[in-house]
């Protein structure tokens, strides 16, 4: 199911008030899959789920909700602590429902996963599973086809600042150049690569100059069965992800953009499109921010200056 823009106001997400609708009626799924691009509603909405199921105000501070989410500098959903959250359910309960939060499922490795699917196919009685993901495509089929997925759409909020709108502008400056060519060969160096470095150095100052100022703003992450230190880590980490992942969005904004303009490039534009996918990946990866944006930006610059061109 999909549901419209998402609102500041989660009540008025038909997501929502169908599911509260189903378990008014008793005919709540037992695995619930949210899936969409702003992460924060999502968080929110799984929590809203989880508070409407317990009968709580504050599910994470109740007994009867087990939370798991990625921890640590790689990310993942630790296979222990699937184990756990799996071992608690089997435990008598403080009252008739429990409820499940898993935070970001893509992140769950087959070995985290396996230990999760008799639980989301045949939860305990009363036992609700709420995943939320920004990434969806990444989730293991297995996990996605034990669930009811509802997708609540809308895209992240844009990075409304302005050295992130002028290195954009920068940015166009360089796909321009790329798309007319540089006005003699011995130009190229001061036209492309000296812009382009300069790109690369400036993306990953800004990427963490914003997960800073994100760090200072966000609330502490919520208490979980982790470690304290990995879920510290996980919590700077998911954060990065967010803003890097809509930082790279504006980037393909302006790519498809260029495209639009300039419909002789369009073959180009396709090639860099999946180039900034294949460093998506690699700094998904945790491969260098820095190494991942250079390599995209030079195979860009390689497709646009080995194009044919027009006499």
């Amino acid at each position: 199911m999909k549901s419209p823009a998402a609102s500041a106001d989660l009540l008025d997400l038909p997501v929502l008030k169908v599911l509260a609708r189903a378990r008014a009626e008793g005919r709540m799924p037992h695995a619930v899959l949210l899936t969409g691009a702003d992460a924060s509603v999502l968080a929110r909405a799984a929590e809203h789920l989880a508070a409407l199921h317990l009968g709580v105000a504050d599910p994470i501070a109740d007994p009867d909700c087990r939370v798991l989410r990625p921890s640590g500098l790689s990310r993942t959903i630790k296979v222990e602590y699937a184990q756990q959250v799996v071992a608690s359910l089997n435990l008598t309960s403080v009252s008739e429902r429990r409820v499940v939060l898993i935070h970001e499922p893509d992140r769950l490795n087959a070995t985290a996963a396996n230990c999760l699917l008799k639980t989301l196919e045949e939860p305990p009685r009363g036992t609700l599973v709420v995943l939320q993901t920004a990434n969806y495509y990444s989730v293991l089929p297995t996990v996605i086809s034990r669930c009811m997925r509802f997708h609540i759409a809308g895209e992240a909020p844009m990075l409304a600042d302005a050295s992130w709108a002028d290195w954009l502008r920068e940015m166009d400056k360089l796909l321009t150049r790329m798309v007319k060519g540089p006005a003699s060969p011995t130009a190229r160096v001061s036209e492309v690569f000296i812009p382009l470095y300069a790109l690369c150095a400036r993306f990953e100052v800004l990427l963490a100059l914003f997960v800073e100022e994100a760090l200072k703003a966000a609330p502490p992450p919520p208490p979980s069965d982790d470690d304290k230190d990995d879920v510290e880590k996980a919590h700077e980490a998911t954060i990065s992800r967010g803003i890097r992942a809509r930082m790279l969005v504006s980037v393909e904004e302006k790519l498809r953009l260029i495209g639009r303009t300039n419909p002789g490039c369009a073959e180009q534009v396709a090639l860099s499109v999946s180039y900034l996918e294949d460093a998506r990946r690699r700094m998904e990866l945790n491969y260098q921010v820095v190494a991942a944006f250079e390599q995209f930006l030079l195979r860009t610059l390689r497709a646009f200056a080995l194009r044919p061109r027009t006499a």
